[in-house]
C-alpha cells in the first residue's frame, strides 16, 4: 500500500473544494495536516468536527506519535481481523483552521 503523499492529497482536496476556489497555500497547508507519514488516506470528508480521514496501514499504528502536535477531536483505530489481519483502519476527526475562515468546518 502506497503512502499518501502531500501533493496527491492536496490534488484531492482542490477537486473535493474547487466549487470554493480555495487559494494553493491554503490547500498545501490543509493537505500537509492531513498526510501522515506511512499512511494511505482512503477517504476525506467534513463532519461536525472539521475533516474526517480514513487511513490504512499494513502496520500496526502507535497513536500517541501520531496525535501529538495535532488537534483530533476522535481518533478510531480498528485492526480489519478476520477481513485482513495485516491491515489496520485508523478514523479521525481533525480540526483544520486553515480552512475554517473560508467557511468549511474546520
Amino acid at each position: 500500500m502506497t503512502p499518501t503523499s502531500s501533493k496527491d492529497m492536496m490534488k484531492a482536496l482542490s477537486i473535493r473544494l474547487a466549487q470554493r476556489e480555495l487559494p494553493a497555500k491554503v490547500l498545501e497547508a490543509a493537505a500537509a495536516r492531513i498526510v501522515a507519514e506511512g499512511l494511505t488516506v482512503v477517504g476525506v470528508d467534513f463532519c461536525p468536527y472539521g475533516i474526517c480521514i480514513d487511513y490504512f496501514s499494513e502496520r500496526m499504528i502507535a497513536i500517541d506519535p501520531f496525535v501529538r502536535d495535532k488537534t483530533f477531536r476522535v481518533v478510531k483505530l480498528f485492526p480489519y481481523g478476520v477481513l485482513a489481519d495485516d491491515l489496520f483502519r485508523l478514523q479521525v476527526e481533525m480540526h483544520v483552521p486553515e480552512l475554517a475562515e473560508y467557511g468549511i468546518r474546520g
